[in-house]
């Protein structure tokens, strides 16, 4: 058994503005690694800001704890979430997340499996998400 009370120990939050799984204004807080097929970390999107296209191989759950954005899979699958919307993502299921252009989100995220990156998401993909908002 192995309990974090907050932030994993000895790990800091991490600017995830790297260009080659986020895009724009992106925070990263580890809460859990070193569990073999686990991963959480709260992750802080200010606007505009987004995963890359990607998936995981057991699947991917989100617990949206303020603000609001968007969720959206290859097949054009999703919606707006907000604060207290919880999000499973099946594995192996391409998807992205973020906040919306004039908010910011943020999520607890707990990834089963190894992560697979892919492209950025295209603008237009992301403005169709934010301007069909019925999802």
């Amino acid at each position: 058994m192995k309990i974090n009370r907050g932030r994993e120990a000895g790990l800091a939050s991490e600017d995830r503005t790297d260009g080659e799984t986020f895009s724009g204004t992106v925070w990263g807080d580890p809460v859990l690694r070193g569990v073999p097929g686990v991963n959480v970390n709260t992750v802080f999107f200010g606007p505009g800001g987004r995963t890359y296209w990607h998936a995981h191989e057991r699947g991917q759950v989100l617990l949206v704890t303020a603000g609001s954005g968007y969720v959206r899979t290859r097949a054009g699958h999703g919606a707006r979430v907000a604060e207290g919307d919880v999000v499973f993502a099946d594995g192996g299921e391409e998807h992205w997340h973020g906040a919306g252009g004039e908010t910011f989100l943020v999520h607890t995220a707990v990834s089963l499996g190894d992560t697979t990156w892919l492209e950025e998401v295209s603008e237009a993909d992301y403005r169709s998400a934010v301007t069909d908002r019925a999802g």
